[in-house]
C-alpha cells in the first residue's frame, strides 16, 4: 500500500535491507563453498552500505527537514524481499541454483529500491540521493557475479 513515508522510516528500511542481506549472504557462505568468497564479500559490502546510508542521513537531516519532508507514494512492502536475512525462507534445504536465483532477485529488488529512493529524494540535499545511487551501483555489480556463479553451476 502506497503512503507517505518519513525519511527516518526509509533509512530504517534500508538498515533492515542491508542487515538482512548481510545475514543472507553469510548464511550462503556457510552453506555453499563454491561461492563463499563472493558471498562474504557481499555481506561486507552490505555492512558498508548500511553505514554509508545511516551516516549520510545523520549528517544531513535535521529535525526541521524530517518534519517537513516525506517520501510520497512509497510502498515499502513492494520493496521487501522474500529472501532478506533468511535462507530458510526459500523452502526446506534449497539447492545452490535456487539460492543463486533468489540472490539475483534480491539484488534486483534492492537496486530498484535505492534507485527509487534516490529519485524521490532529489529535492533534498545532494548527499542523500547520492548515497542511495552509490548503494544502487554497488548492489548492481553483484548481479553479474551471481549470474556467473549460476552459469558455472549449470
Amino acid at each position: 500500500m502506497a503512503e507517505n513515508v518519513t525519511a527516518s522510516a526509509i533509512i530504517s528500511f534500508a538498515e533492515e535491507l542491508e542487515d538482512g542481506s548481510a545475514a543472507f549472504y553469510r548464511q550462503l557462505a556457510e552453506r555453499f563453498t563454491a561461492g563463499q568468497a563472493a558471498f562474504l564479500s557481499f555481506a561486507k559490502e552490505s555492512e558498508k552500505n548500511q553505514t554509508l546510508v545511516v551516516r549520510t542521513y545523520r549528517e544531513t537531516i535535521s529535525d526541521a527537514l524530517e518534519a517537513c519532508f516525506s517520501f510520497q507514494g512509497v510502498d515499502l512492502d513492494a520493496h521487501r524481499s522474500r529472501t532478506t536475512g533468511r535462507l530458510d525462507n526459500l523452502g526446506r534445504s534449497p539447492d545452490y541454483a535456487t539460492v543463486l536465483a533468489a540472490a539475483i532477485e534480491l539484488e534486483e529488488q534492492a537496486v530498484e529500491f535505492y534507485q527509487d529512493m534516490a529519485e524521490r529524494s532529489q529535492s533534498l540535499m545532494a548527499t542523500i540521493p547520492m548515497a542511495f545511487r552509490r548503494v544502487a551501483k554497488t548492489r548492481g555489480k553483484r548481479k553479474p557475479k551471481l549470474q556467473s556463479l549460476l552459469q558455472e553451476e549449470e
